[in-house]
């Protein structure tokens, strides 16, 4: 055996030298094409309630993932009862008709399923993992959660210290403080963007058991949704099932949520939060930008990488490898169903802040005046190309990137034609990009800091008025 491991060796050994030597490696390897991405095709059918089922086979392991998008998320909240769409998904799991918590969590982790329930802005999500051979099982179990909750008050209200106590947390992180303030500052108090989706101590402790089935019987309904399936499994075979587990959800209208106009920023302002002692400050630059339906998606995503998306970005070579400021700073696009922010953020040292955010707006200023180079442009296409697959690993993968086909009305090949259309983006549309999504005149800065040492220096820089504020964003007169 060991003569055999031998041979077999030296036998492998020559043939990688002769495999390399004719490689030149003085050549530099020729780019390949952008790659054709072929994805199976959505099948579609709709129950008999209205419900719409998407289902997209996957068939390499025996897995399948459900997921239920609801076009309904923090986005609808009541100003006076922010968090509500968050805390309704937080429960809705914790009983139904005939099963309590722990029996859910009992049965589903029995066979090696398990099951999520979120919010977010722009919608809700009933998630799903199981092996094929439990899908009855877990399906069961997962369509009796949607149909049948319960709300009990006990888990209700064991949650809702869980959130008292966790907004609390929230109130001693400055990267927390800043973000939440942020958002406030830019959108105001009357939009729904400008709330913390998790709500705040008045909204949660007046919220009621009744406000979360209201909710749910408002929102939760089947002519809302969209069931997406991917796995092993076909629609001939699941079809007849659904429709026996989702008979008793009743299709009824769901209200059209009407958001308040988007607001625009006329100037340019300083808003100061105080953190007595924070070896760090928090910085927040931005405004609200661009909506996901913005024909500029893809030029603004590339423009965005350049600027602050990746780590080679200009702002983190900047920032962390050229100065030491930061551990990383970064900028990012939110695109939401109506226009969601630009920011671009750092914790960076304390003593450095002013330096800080000095070279945030030398970076925003000069892509904003100068663009990009056909050089950072093509990088970013062939990152964003090679990254792309990891998109579609498993099935779960596959039904979180089918929501947003869902939840943004996107053409159902959006993903196979997702790497044409990048590179179907030129520098010159980048440039507009830039010239109409990046003027710092336009922005908000907030910081979190330590004021007596920050302040003055901020001031200096006269990027415009000082507004300080609490640390829920509200201005202290």
């Amino acid at each position: 055996m060991k003569r055999i491991l031998i041979t077999s060796l030296l036998t492998l050994g020559i043939l990688m030298t002769a495999f390399t030597q004719d490689i030149d490696r003085t050549i530099r390897p020729k780019a390949q094409g952008i790659p054709k991405v072929d994805l199976p095709d959505i099948q579609k059918t709709t129950l008999k309630n209205g419900l719409k089922v998407w289902l997209v086979e996957a068939h390499e392991l025996p897995l399948v993932a459900f997921n239920l998008v609801l076009q309904t998320g923090s986005d609808t909240d009541p100003i006076a009862k922010s968090g509500l769409a968050t805390m309704a998904a937080d429960v809705l799991d914790e009983g139904t008709k005939t099963r309590t918590s722990l029996q859910i969590a009992e049965e589903l982790n029995f066979i090696g399923a398990n099951l999520g329930v979120n919010a977010f802005t722009d919608g809700s999500f009933v998630t799903l993992n199981t092996l094929t051979k439990h899908l009855d099982k877990a399906l069961a179990v997962y369509a009796d959660v949607i149909v049948n909750p319960t709300f009990p008050q006990k888990d209700f209200d064991r949650l809702k210290q869980q959130r008292l106590t966790g907004l609390l947390q929230q109130k001693d992180r400055a990267a927390t403080i800043a973000s939440l303030s942020f958002n406030k500052i830019i959108y105001g108090n009357d939009h729904p963007y400008g709330m913390n989706a998790s709500g705040n101590e008045i909204s949660i402790k007046d919220m009621t058991r009744e406000d979360l089935v209201k909710f749910y019987e408002t929102y939760y309904r089947p002519n809302n949704a969209t069931l997406l399936i991917v796995g092993d499994v076909k629609m001939k075979d699941i079809a007849p099932g659904l429709e026996k587990l989702f008979a008793d959800w009743k299709a009824d209208k769901a209200p059209t949520t009407q958001l308040p106009s988007t607001p625009t920023i006329e100037k340019r302002r300083l808003y100061l939060i105080d953190k007595p002692g924070a070896p760090q400050s928090e910085i927040r630059i931005g405004y609200p930008a661009a909506a996901r339906s913005t024909p500029d998606f893809f030029a603004i995503n590339l423009m965005n990488r350049i600027l602050g998306g990746q780590f080679a970005s200009r702002l983190n070579m900047n920032l962390r490898e050229k100065h030491g400021f930061t551990y990383g700073a970064r900028s990012a696009f939110s695109f939401n169903k109506q226009p969601g922010p630009f920011v671009a953020s750092a914790g960076v040292t304390t003593s450095k802040t002013d330096s800080s955010v000095r070279e945030f707006f030398y970076e925003i200023d000069r892509t904003y005046k100068d663009g990009v180079t056909s050089e950072e442009l093509e990088f970013v296409k062939k990152g964003l190309a090679g990254n792309f697959a990891l998109t579609f690993e498993t099935p779960g993968q596959i039904a979180g990137a089918m929501q947003n086909i869902v939840l943004y009305n996107l053409p159902d090949n959006y993903y196979e034609t997702y790497l044409q259309n990048v590179a179907k983006v030129t520098l010159d549309d980048v440039q507009k990009a830039s010239k109409k999504y990046l003027d710092s005149s336009k922005m908000a800065v907030a910081i979190v800091g330590d004021l007596k040492v920050i302040r003055e220096g901020l001031e200096k820089m006269k990027i415009g008025e000082t507004v300080i504020c609490d640390v829920n964003g509200n201005k202290i007169q």
